[in-house]
């Protein structure tokens, strides 16, 4: 998976991999998300946090 451009997917994956060394960087495909508006921003910002106290 990727944007379909393989040499700026090679790209992007080598800086992240740069970024987070102990990761594994696993491109996904988010045409379904994408194609409801809002894109992967909106699907992923409301990450849960600690529980109030």
């Amino acid at each position: 998976m990727g944007f379909g451009d393989r040499k700026a997917d090679a790209r992007a994956r080598g800086i992240l991999q740069e970024h987070f060394p102990d990761r594994d960087i696993v491109p996904v495909g988010i045409d379904t998300i994408a194609s409801g508006g809002g894109g992967i921003h909106c699907a992923t910002r409301d990450q849960p946090g600690e529980p109030a106290a």
